[in-house]
């Protein structure tokens, strides 16, 4: 049970990271923009991983490393900014589906026409 919560607040901190470095907020974006436009749900891992992979390989953490020393040196390692990544995606994925419901729901867009 301590791994798991030590495991969590580890992902968030570095979310918080990516998130600083604003690349996380691009893939909240595009996820978020898949669950508005209603995309099928299997893309998210795709962007999950085309993030991951692209951040561990072009984006320089070295400015706020100084910050969370523990979760940079964990965003050192390809494998766990996949899992971060996933994560940021998926949640973007459902603030873009329940942001279209709700927006909807309020009479912000119109409905879509069944023929």
């Amino acid at each position: 049970m301590l791994k798991l919560i030590r495991f969590i607040g580890l992902v968030s901190q570095s979310i918080f990271i990516q998130f600083v470095h604003i690349f996380g907020l691009v893939a909240f974006g595009i996820s978020a923009a898949l669950g508005w436009y209603r995309l099928p749900s299997w893309l998210v891992p795709i962007v999950a991983v085309a993030c991951g992979v692209f951040s561990d390989k072009f984006v320089d953490e070295s400015a706020v490393s100084a910050i969370l020393e523990r979760a940079h040196n964990a965003n050192q390692r390809g494998g766990f900014l996949i899992v971060v990544y996933f994560v940021i995606c998926a949640l973007g994925y459902v603030v873009g589906a329940y942001g279209r419901h709700y927006a909807r729901g309020k009479g912000l867009i119109a409905a879509a026409s069944k023929k």
